[in-house]
């Protein structure tokens, strides 16, 4: 906009400036419209699982699921059968020790574990196979 020199250039300006501000207005709204439906729950929860699908189909990932699943497995239970239920605090607090130090052993040792059972399983098969021939 250049200089304004009469009083029909400076309506003229105002309707320019109040139609641009009533386009971004517009705008706004709409944009917040749009990042208000976005930010509902559902829409959260569907971009969540649909991320969380993504990441699972990695091996990787999937993997140190199952290990992390299995090792806290192995720790409750092992403390279900070791202390049981009990009131005494003394006992609680061992069970909670020998549950993380057994979760810990078997996370870490899982993939030898697996493979053992994997050579063991083999071998079994190997001798089985043997036998009815």
């Amino acid at each position: 906009m250049g200089k304004i020199s009469n009083d029909a250039e400076l309506k003229a300006s105002i309707r320019e400036l109040e139609l641009k501000t009533a386009q971004q207005e517009k705008a706004l709204k709409d944009n917040l419209r749009s990042t208000a439906h976005s930010f509902r729950p559902t829409n959260l929860v569907k971009l969540g699982l649909s991320n969380v699908k993504k990441v699972a189909a990695t091996r990787d990932i999937r993997s140190t699921a199952v290990n992390t699943f299995i090792g806290l497995a192995a720790g409750y239970l092992t403390r279900k059968l070791f202390i049981g239920k009990t009131s005494n605090i003394f006992k609680r607090t061992a069970g909670a020790a020998v549950q993380a130090a057994i979760t810990k052993l078997v996370f870490r040792k899982l993939p030898v574990i697996q493979e053992k059972t994997i050579k063991l399983i083999a071998g079994l098969d190997h001798k089985n196979r043997k036998n009815h021939v």
